[in-house]
Order: C-alpha cells, then sequence, then structure tokens
C-alpha cells in the first residue's frame, strides 16, 4: 500500500468507518467517484469521495510511485482547504445559509426544518449554539411528521453525541419511523431489538425489521437479517418469516403500529449537555 487516508464520520468524527453497498445503481450513477462508508460507532451511512485503501495487492514500481507521492504533494494545498467540509451534497451544505429554506422551515415545512437541522448538525465549527438549534429542528420536523429527522434523533440519543444518551428516546424515535414505512428506520430497529437497547432483546422481531427493510431494498439489512437468521432455530426462523408476511400484508399488527406510531410524537424537550447548564446557572 503506497498510501491511505483515514475516512472520518461527518457526524460523530469516529473514524471507525467501513465500506457499505450502494442502495442502488441510480445511486451509484449520480455519485461516480464516490464510496458509501457507514460509521460503526453511529451507524451513520455518508458519501466520500475518499477509499479505505490504496493499491491493494499490487506491486507498484519506483517510477510509479514518486509519481503518486507527487500528485499527493500538489494536491496537498486543496486537501487542506477542504478537510474539514462536510461529505454531505453541495445543496445540503448551504441549506443553513439559504434564506429560502429558512423561511419554509420557520412556515412549518418539515422537509426544509429536517434539512436546516442537519446543516447545522453538519456545520464544521462545531458550535454548541449551531448544535442546539440543529437539534431543536430536527424534533420540529420529526414532530411534524419527518422520518428522516426521526431516525437521525434516534442514532443521536443511541450514541450520546451532541446530546445526552437516551435509549428510551432512540427506540421511541426510530420505532415510529419504522412504523411509518422508512426502510431505513426497518433497519435501526432491527439493531434496537438485536442488541436489546431501548427495548428488551429479541432476535426473531429483529429478523421481521431487517426482513421488511431488505424487501424495501436496503441492501445493509440483508446482510444484518441473514446474521440473525443463522441465530435462530427453524421453528424461530418460520414464526419471524410468518411474522414479516403479515406485517407487509397489513396484518393485526398495522393497526398496532398506526396507533403506537401516533403516541409516540409527542413533543418533549430534548436533553443537550448545553441545555443542562443553563438550567443549573
Amino acid at each position: 500500500m503506497l498510501f491511505q487516508r483515514k475516512v472520518v464520520c461527518p457526524r460523530c468524527q469516529a473514524s471507525r468507518c467501513r465500506e457499505s453497498r450502494w442502495l442502488s445503481l441510480e445511486e451509484k450513477r449520480n455519485h461516480q467517484g464516490s464510496t458509501p462508508f457507514r460509521c460503526l460507532d453511529c451507524s451513520y451511512r455518508f458519501l466520500s469521495q475518499e477509499r479505505s485503501g490504496f493499491g491493494r495487492g499490487s506491486a507498484i514500481s519506483t517510477p510509479l510511485a514518486v509519481f503518486f507521492v507527487g500528485m499527493a504533494i500538489a494536491a496537498s494545498i486543496w486537501l487542506t482547504s477542504s478537510a474539514n467540509q462536510s461529505v454531505l451534497p453541495p445543496a445540503e451544505n448551504s441549506a443553513a445559509n439559504d434564506p429560502g429554506i429558512k423561511i419554509a422551515a420557520e412556515g412549518g415545512d418539515a422537509g426544509a426544518q429536517f434539512r436546516l437541522g442537519q446543516a447545522l448538525l453538519q456545520d464544521p465549527s462545531r458550535s454548541v449554539e449551531n448544535s442546539a438549534h440543529a437539534l431543536r429542528w430536527l424534533q420540529m420536523s420529526a414532530e411534524n411528521g419527518n422520518t428522516e429527522a426521526m431516525i437521525v434523533l434516534g442514532r443521536l440519543s443511541r450514541s450520546g453525541v451532541g446530546l445526552l444518551q437516551n435509549y428510551s428516546q432512540a427506540s421511541k424515535w426510530i420505532q415510529t419511523a419504522a412504523d411509518r414505512g422508512n426502510p431505513e428506520g426497518m433497519l435501526e430497529l432491527g439493531r434496537l431489538y438485536r442488541d436489546g437497547i431501548g427495548l428488551d432483546k429479541d432476535p426473531v422481531r429483529a429478523y421481521v425489521w431487517f426482513n421488511r427493510a431488505s424487501a424495501a431494498r436496503n441492501l445493509d439489512a440483508v446482510r444484518e437479517r441473514e446474521a440473525v437468521a443463522r441465530t435462530l432455530t427453524a421453528d424461530e426462523l418460520k414464526e419471524a418469516q410468518s411474522r414479516s408476511a403479515a406485517q407487509e400484508s397489513g396484518g393485526e399488527q398495522a393497526s398496532e403500529a398506526r396507533t403506537r406510531a401516533e403516541k409516540a410524537i409527542q413533543p418533549q424537550p430534548l436533553s443537550s449537555p448545553s441545555s443542562n447548564v443553563r438550567k443549573s446557572e
């Protein structure tokens, strides 16, 4: 290997990231030159132009090695200026400075509230003030029914990055997103049941949600489903697949899911460390 750059998660700044799979051929075509990654600390999936390795398993001649080193040095100025930039698309990066998005967010547009909160969350300065504003917009978006905001809040509550760790809040938001049909929410809910985080550990239910997410073409869920399936008995696997089919066809649990989703979205203040400090003063 000639040289290698670490891939850093833009959400929690962790370097424990692995390459993920493309969600579709269209996504791969639209992001040529980028690679999907999944953070092992906060489960955030993102695109980066960095790769996990270079020249793996190949012999590189000395002149070619010198050429690549020279190119790396020539690009160092550009890399230095862009090292702290988010891997989000340009439109997402500029959302925090877009007056149109802010006006729409203040007017109650859940999508605009999510984009504004996400942009503030990815702010390179990582200031406490911007983080607090990000959490406020994300919660407003989630309360207005945006499932992407629910998943972000669920992941943050689970990891405890940017706000106090709260497994009950994590399971509430992720459960609601899954009940509303978001494939990423189904994947995250399966992980909560698999690991017993905020919910009773239940590999059968974990399989059900991984299975439903896989049916919705979430490729990460396919791998998770197969891993859980290997831990189930034949009877448990049969039961899990039967439950999956019942839920997909709108069986008896569908009405329960809708009721649970409606009850779950109740305005509750997020407990961030900064807010607790202000209260104590």
